[in-house]
Order: C-alpha cells, then structure tokens, then sequence
C-alpha cells in the first residue's frame, strides 16, 4: 500500500527572474536596470552659475566626490536625466545608472529634561520673558557673590600690629 505523491506543476519561475517585484524597474530605452546601491551612490546635485555639479559616494574607497559631466578617474559622470533623477556614469567600461539616493529621517526618542531638586522649573529656550527672567537672576548671583566677597570676614581682619619694644 503505497501512497502516491501528489503532482504539483511547477510554478513560473522565470517570470519572476525577468521582473522581481523587489527591483527598480528596466530603463525602457536600454533595457537595463539603474542602480540605486551598490559600490557608487549618487547623493546629490548643486547647480551654481549654469554648471551642475553631482555628489557620488565611492563605497569602496568610502569617499565622496563633487564631479560635472566629464569628470572623474575610476569612473566618469556621462549624463544626467532630470526627469528621472538618473545620473549615468562610466565605470570600468561599463554604463551604470544611479538613482539620486533617497534621504530618510529616523526620528530619535524625544529628549526630556529631569527636573532639578529644589531648583528652578525647566525654561522653555527661546522665550524672551523667561530669558530676561534668568538673565537677571544670574546677575543678581553675581552681585550677592560680589558683596560676600568684598565685606571683611572676622578670619580677614588683619591683627593689630605687636608694639615694637622700645631700647
């Protein structure tokens, strides 16, 4: 009494292979796919008094360059598509496309100050009132620091001169 294995056909796999659902899609033009990371990212543009400069992180010598088209040593800036943000460059003799890299912002845990013991309320910076508040305080410390300072305590009042003796 065997039991027979159920016959399951095989899925299309090389669908998949062809267009991932993970990938950026193909430049229609070339047919081939722009990279968005990998050992070159492209990181930025300025453009200044009609020249566009493009900033490109190398991974491998973990250094960013500031390059125009034309530029460049272990890769060179080819051209730059505005309308899909894809900057083509030359490495090795290969054409790459780089995707301009997208910033993300992490928010970080809000930071909130202890209160002090027997101090002040925490001051909101920024607000006049309360600066002018503190500001004065701190400069009537300094006048009672001052005045501590300048009045003779009974250890700093100087001994009356010893009569000289008299031959």
């Amino acid at each position: 009494m065997g039991l027979a294995a159920p016959v399951i056909a095989a899925p299309d796999f090389q669908s998949l292979i062809d267009r991932s659902p993970f990938a950026p899609p193909k430049d229609d033009s070339t047919g081939e796919t722009p990279t968005e990371q990998g050992a070159l990212e492209f990181r930025g543009m300025v453009m200044e008094g009609g020249e566009t400069t493009f900033s490109v992180f190398d991974a491998t010598a973990n250094k960013a360059r500031w390059l125009r088209v034309g530029e460049g040593d272990s890769f060179k800036i080819k051209h730059f598509d505005a309308g899909t943000n894809q900057l083509e460059v030359e490495q090795q003799g290969k054409s790459l496309k780089l995707l301009l890299k997208r910033s993300t912002i992490q928010a970080g845990n809000p930071v909130v100050a202890a209160p002090q013991a027997g101090g002040q309320p925490n001051v909101r910076l920024g607000d006049p009132a309360n600066d002018t508040r503190r500001l004065e305080t701190v400069a009537a410390e300094v006048r009672r620091r001052r005045a501590l300072r300048s009045t003779p305590t009974p250890a700093q009042v100087p001994a009356p001169a010893a009569p000289s003796p008299m031959p």
